[in-house]
C-alpha cells in the first residue's frame, strides 16, 4: 500500500503511532480509474474514505447539464464520512478525476475506532463542522451573489493554497475546462464562459498554456465582495 503518502498529514497524520497502525490494520486499498464512480447519491454508506494519491471530485448532478462540483480531494483529504456517521445514505456522489488509490475504513471499525480515540472525535467534529460552513456559504452564493462574483470567488478560492499576497499574479495550481469551472461555480458552460471573458477584457485574468493565471487577484475580492444579486 502507498501509505507513506498519507501519514504525514490528514486523518491519518493526526493519529499517534499506534492509533495509526490500528487504523491500517482495520482498512483495505481501493484502486480507481478516471472517471470511475466510487459512489452515488442515495447509496448505502458502508465506508468512508481516505485518498492516498490521486484526485476525488465530490458533486451532485441535476436535470439536463446541470452539475454542481463541491470539491476536488487530494493525498490525505478523506470523504464519506458524514453519512458513515449518521447512518444515512450518500448525499452526493464521488468519482475518480485521474488513476486514484484510496484507504476504505468500513463504519463498524471506524465507529469503534472514534470511540477509543477522543481526538479522533474531535477532529471529525471540526472537520464536519468545516464542511457545513462551506455548504452554507455556497447556499448563500447560489441565492445572493450573481455569476460574475461566484466566478471570481471560485478563482479566488482555487488559488487560496498558492497565493503568498500581495500584487503578484497567481497561477492555478491545475488546470481546469470550462466545464469542470461551471460545475464548481453552479452554472452551465455559457454564462461561465461570458464571465470569463469580462474578466479577461478588463485585464485581471488571462490563460498561459492552458492553466488560468489572475493577474490581478486584489481586484477579484473587490468583485466578489461588490457582487451581491440585486435582481
Amino acid at each position: 500500500m502507498l501509505l507513506s503518502h498519507i501519514k504525514k498529514f490528514g486523518l491519518v497524520g493526526l493519529l499517534p503511532p499506534p492509533a495509526q497502525k490500528r487504523l491500517l490494520a482495520i482498512s483495505r486499498q481501493g484502486d480507481f480509474g478516471p472517471g470511475e464512480r466510487i459512489f452515488s447519491r442515495a447509496d448505502a454508506a458502508d465506508h468512508m474514505f481516505v485518498v492516498i494519491r490521486g484526485r476525488v471530485k465530490i458533486f451532485l448532478s441535476g436535470g439536463g447539464r446541470r452539475r454542481k462540483t463541491f470539491a476536488y480531494l487530494g493525498a490525505g483529504d478523506f470523504f464519506g464520512e458524514m453519512a458513515v456517521i449518521t447512518g444515512k445514505t450518500r448525499s452526493a456522489s464521488a468519482e475518480a478525476v485521474e488513476p486514484t488509490s484510496l484507504l476504505l475504513i468500513h463504519k463498524r471499525d471506524f465507529r469503534r475506532l472514534m470511540e477509543k480515540d477522543r481526538k479522533l472525535c474531535f477532529y471529525m467534529l471540526q472537520a464536519v463542522s468545516d464542511r457545513l460552513r462551506v455548504a452554507d456559504e455556497e447556499i448563500e452564493d447560489l441565492l445572493f451573489r450573481n455569476v460574475l462574483g461566484r466566478v471570481a470567488k471560485t478563482l479566488r478560492d482555487l488559488s487560496k493554497n498558492v497565493d503568498k499576497g500581495g500584487t503578484a499574479p497567481v497561477e492555478l495550481p491545475r488546470r481546469y475546462t470550462h466545464q469542470d469551472l461551471a460545475d464548481l461555480v453552479g452554472t452551465t458552460r455559457e454564462p461561465l464562459s461570458r464571465a470569463l471573458a469580462t474578466l479577461r477584457r478588463a485585464g485581471l485574468v488571462d490563460a498561459v498554456d492552458g492553466t488560468i493565471v489572475l493577474l490581478e487577484p486584489a481586484k477579484l475580492d473587490q468583485i466578489v465582495s461588490a457582487s451581491v444579486a440585486t435582481d
